[in-house]
């Protein structure tokens, strides 16, 4: 990412007094690996919902100290979809004050205090999707480790510079689909991949709907002031790398928190948000982790929001996904009328059986319900990675850090999980029905305009430099 000098002064001028060096020309910084005798410094990028769960895990992790919190947010009641739980870096702070038992922790409202301070080891990447890409390529030029929430990025180009500054830094990262260490989800492609359900032709892979006015917020296309809880620095800073709406304004159907999932300035709706699960689950069940499929077929897609300048993304959708070997995975929306009233559900269909995944619910066919896998998985069979102890994604990847190796989710298997989603939601921008992609150059075949598309359009002086 580069970062012309206009921009940067202009959307950080309150806060350079504080101390923040701008980031021009900013080469791979190597590593830092702490010895096993000291804590690991982390940083809190992003204090909303999502937060919730990660700060958690990473403050019951006794190697582990949260040293910052940022978040353009002070504190707000509603910023949370949670409407109980309030957001912001002061409210974070709060939580770890109370843990360690001091006032230690420092908050910063600009990420760029964050990045450029040489006593952090870490940081966990828990922003709306659009900060996604450049905060960790931004943390691993500066050779901090990365945990970043899913959907790893906005776009494939995006997923394909944080790949390549994954490899050229050597730091540890974790994509944060914490499912992908549940052991439900392991042992479905442990059996889907050793044959225990015959040769796997079809997965399905329910997702939920939707295109907007979820978690307790409505399709509100008003445009307003920003809220108080933004002054217009801080809400430039939020918005960084997205286009601005007209003079700036606050549209509650995709500003307010979680909102901001129904528009392509800011993510990819619900293909993209459950598909970082599910997809997830596919590849590791097809062998996939670091490919992808070779075409999408079948799409079709309805229900838009009234007003698709707002909202981007189809409330229903169903396409196919093929893959090496003819196997056809299969997407559909959740819907009132579906026998999964979760909507999360992903099943691996073979000549002999069926195994499902519903959350973290493994539903095996009776022939295996007495299937152990400490007992009956053979040495000579394929054996996933599993944290070890026990251990939960977050502590998986303090794990990889102290001990210099790939986690869990490393960065390209994250990428390829998310860019099966990007080609479906590429599918719905263009009207199309179907796209052929090459898994191996990671284009589109024949295909200008879907092309054109994996790339994500950056404004306000910032563009992917990795």
């Amino acid at each position: 990412m580069k970062i012309t000098r206009k921009a940067f002064l202009g959307a950080t001028a309150p806060f350079l007094a504080g101390g923040c060096r701008s980031l021009f020309n900013i080469g791979y910084a190597a590593p830092h690996r702490p010895p096993a005798s000291e804590r690991i410094n982390l940083a809190i990028l992003g204090c909303g919902t999502q937060a919730y769960d990660n700060v958690t895990q990473f403050l019951q992790d006794p190697r582990v100290q949260i040293t910052v919190t940022c978040d353009p947010v002070l504190e707000a009641p509603g910023y949370s979809y949670r409407a109980h739980m309030p957001g912001g870096r002061q409210v974070f702070k709060r939580k770890v004050d109370e843990k360690y038992g001091n006032t230690s922790c420092r908050m910063t409202a600009d990420w760029r205090e964050v990045i450029d301070d040489p006593t952090i080891d870490a940081v966990a990447v828990i922003t709306p999707d659009h900060w996604h890409a450049i905060l960790s390529i931004e943390a691993m030029k500066r050779g901090k480790h990365v945990y970043c929430q899913k959907p790893m990025s906005l776009g494939i180009a995006e997923g394909q510079a944080m790949v390549r500054a994954a490899k050229r830094s050597g730091v540890t990262f974790q994509v944060g689909n914490q499912g992908r260490s549940y052991s439900s989800q392991r042992v479905a492609a442990e059996l889907a991949l050793n044959g225990y359900l015959g040769k796997v032709k079809r997965v399905e892979v329910e997702l939920p709907n939707g295109s907007g006015g979820k978690w307790g917020h409505g399709v509100d296309t008003t445009r307003r002031s920003i809220p108080s809880y933004f002054t217009p620095e801080t809400w430039s800073i939020w918005q960084g790398p997205a286009q601005h709406w007209e003079n700036d304004v606050f549209i509650p159907g995709i500003h307010e928190p979680m909102c901001w999932r129904w528009n392509s300035r800011y993510g990819g709706g619900m293909i993209t948000d459950f598909g970082a699960h599910m997809f997830d689950l596919v590849h590791r069940g097809l062998g996939m982790d670091r490919s992808g499929p070779l075409a999408i077929e079948n799409f079709t897609a309805g229900r838009w929001q009234q007003d698709r300048g707002i909202f981007t993304w189809a409330g229903e959708f169903s396409f196919d996904l093929i893959y090496p070997g003819d196997v056809c995975v299969h997407v559909f929306n959740h819907d009132d009328k579906s026998s999964n009233k979760s909507g999360k559900g992903t099943s691996f269909i073979g000549e002999k059986g069926t195994v499902t995944v519903l959350g973290n619910t493994l539903v095996r066919p009776d022939y295996l319900k007495k299937w152990n896998e400490k007992r009956d998985l053979k040495d000579s069979e394929i054996h996933l990675y599993k944290p070890k102890d026990g251990h939960s994604h977050e502590m998986d990847f303090i794990d990889g850090i102290y001990e210099n190796r790939e986690t869990c989710s490393p960065c390209e298997v994250g990428h390829r999980t998310i860019s099966a989603a990007h080609i479906a939601n590429i599918c719905e921008r263009l009207g199309a029905k179907s796209l052929k992609w090459d898994p191996k150059a990671e284009r589109f075949i024949d295909n200008d305009a879907a092309n054109a598309l994996v790339d994500v359009p950056y404004f306000n002086g910032f563009s992917l430099d990795a």
